[in-house]
């Protein structure tokens, strides 16, 4: 032992110099009012009607189908989250899938959550964000264009979780993600069934 090292350990605990702790920065969050998410949830039309046995719930779409191929596929850095598995999708000609599981990282979190006036935008900053969950569908818009709906929960540097729906050019991979995805194929010519 080096005579520093001698003079340190008998030194009281209070005249030993601590290391500074580290600054923590806390994630955001900020309403966003009538700013309109990546999907709205709209009651829907007739022949959907409120479901009055069960409170709080519009209604219940069962649609008809079956699965698919099942794509695994690797995210490179960089590119944002929602965008990534939309172009995964399009690359394999899928128009309708369901994120079956994920693994991987994020620089930076966008995760909103609520509806309307009281939607909600939470930010958090990284980098070294873990994906813990990762769940949606895809589904296509008017002009067929695959479009990803996805929510989950992550967890920063601190072990903190925040979880919600990832927003739109908010989540840009870190270091990779791994995604399981499976084709959906509907039955389109059977309407669907609304209970």
């Amino acid at each position: 032992m080096t005579a520093r090292r001698k003079q340190a350990a008998h030194r009281p605990a209070a005249a030993r110099k601590a290391a500074p702790a580290p600054k923590k920065t806390k994630p955001r969050a900020r309403k966003i009012g009538a700013v309109k998410p990546a999907a709205v949830l709209v009651p829907p039309a007739a022949p959907y009607t409120l479901n009055e046995d069960r409170p709080g719930t519009l209604a219940t779409l069962v649609e008809r189908g079956r699965y698919g191929r099942m794509i695994l596929a690797r995210v490179r850095p960089n590119i944002d989250l929602v965008a990534g598995v939309e172009r995964v999708c399009a690359s394999h000609g899928i128009t309708y899938a369901v994120v079956r599981s994920a693994v991987g990282s994020l620089v930076d979190a966008a995760l909103g959550y609520g509806e309307g006036d009281s939607l909600t935008l939470i930010t958090v900053e990284g980098p070294g964000i873990e994906i813990l969950t990762l769940n949606g569908e895809v589904r296509p818009d008017e002009t067929g264009k695959p479009v990803a709906t996805l929510r989950g929960t992550i967890s920063d540097s601190d072990a903190s979780v925040y979880g919600g729906e990832f927003v739109r050019g908010g989540n840009p991979i870190c270091i990779t993600l791994e995604i399981a995805l499976q084709e959906w194929l509907p039955d389109l010519q059977s309407s669907p069934v609304a209970s």
